[in-house]
């Protein structure tokens, strides 16, 4: 496995990547596998009045706090897999990257136990990817991605990407035609970079990702109470779908969320992306298109953005690839968009331009 497949097929990549069991296949494992994962990544930004991040839970970018950063992409993770029988399995993920205490301290991103019914039916206990999104088991894996990281309009809308707690799958293949729906039930606690535990409790969701040949579709429904929220209630939902043939491909998605602040004011916002691209030997340019919009959140400061970004992904070797991608981020006039850490006196509106070079391995 030399290239990697767009977004759509990422979690089945991962699986790959990772020696894991391909969906629906039933090979022979050793008792434990161990596998790793990491992503070197140095970011720059031209806006020196914020700082751009990854996500909301980063205490500092680039930009502002650093020219420079290797915060924002760089991270390493291990898995240990036990394969006790056939029906009965464990795994524990750990990762290593900038968080919200401003250390690298790594912390448990997956631990869980899986118990096989029968080759449609499984379930597991433990804490458990959220499938939320169509990367949602690869985000962390720059490797099994395209591009240098996921779009952030998309992906920083849900903090919460695991849960603590139990979910159930069931699966069915008929010819090319693969489906599989996943129910789930859980908690979580996030610290914030402000050093304040958020709480979710009663995460209910619902995933759904169909394949068809070349062609995958993915949808997700989520509910929790947040108690940092009034109402406490949060929701979530996304829709997205990809098609990679080999030598090309394209992916979008869509998600909504809807939130409210401490105060009772309701914040809903939606976001996109669309991504493609075409693979030539070792090298595959992209170019992904992406926004962000408030469709209600009066009395909130809005967060509105849209980015252009483009790329080239070199596999130099097998496991090991390099990428290098420019964002034009361009926040709406009333806005700072998805900065972070805003001076006092900056302007809004204010375009920022985005420099990544990314080093993804696995071993």
């Amino acid at each position: 496995m030399n290239r990697p497949a767009a977004p759509a097929g990422a979690a089945a990549l991962l699986l790959c990547a990772l020696a894991l069991p391909a969906r629906g296949a039933e090979p022979e494992q050793p008792l434990f596998a161990f596998n790793g994962f990491g992503t070197l990544g140095l970011v720059h930004s031209s806006q020196a009045a914020a700082d751009y991040t990854f996500d909301n839970l980063q205490p500092a970018g680039a930009g502002r706090n650093h020219a420079w950063s290797g915060d924002v992409d760089s991270r390493l993770g291990g898995q240990l897999t036990a394969n006790l029988n056939p029906r009965l399995s464990a795994v524990l993920q750990l990762v290593s990257e900038y968080s919200p205490d401003n250390s690298y301290r790594p912390f448990v991103n997956w631990a869980n136990v899986q118990y096989k019914f029968s080759p449609a039916l499984s379930v597991r206990v433990g804490r458990i990817a959220l499938a939320s999104f169509l990367a949602s088991d690869s985000r962390k894996v720059g490797y099994s991605n395209v591009f240098a990281r996921p779009p952030i309009e998309v992906y920083r809308l849900l903090a919460l990407n695991n849960s603590d707690g139990v979910d159930a799958t069931y699966r069915f293949q008929v010819g090319d035609v693969t489906n599989s729906t996943t129910l789930l039930y859980g908690r979580r606690t996030i610290t914030n970079t402000r050093g304040v535990d958020v709480h979710s409790t009663g995460v209910k969701g619902v995933f759904d990702t169909l394949d068809i040949g070349a062609l995958t579709l993915h949808a997700a429904y989520q509910e929790r109470s947040v108690d940092n929220q009034n109402p406490p209630l949060g929701k979530f939902m996304s829709l997205g779908a990809g098609y990679d043939p080999g030598n090309w491909f394209v992916s979008g998605e869509w998600v909504r969320v809807r939130n409210y602040s401490a105060s009772g004011v309701k914040a809903v916002r939606a976001a996109w992306y669309l991504h493609g691209g075409a693979r030539f030997g070792a090298f595959t340019p992209y170019v992904t298109l992406s926004g962000l919009r408030p469709l209600s959140d009066t009395g909130l400061t809005p967060v509105a953005q849209r980015t252009v970004a483009t790329g080239v992904r070199w596999d130099v070797m097998r496991k090991l690839d390099l990428k290098l991608q420019y964002d034009h981020l361009r926040p709406a006039g009333d806005s700072y968009g998805t900065l972070m850490n805003v001076a006092p006196d900056a302007p809004k509106g204010v375009p920022a331009h985005v420099i990544s070079l990314v080093a993804d391995f696995i071993f």
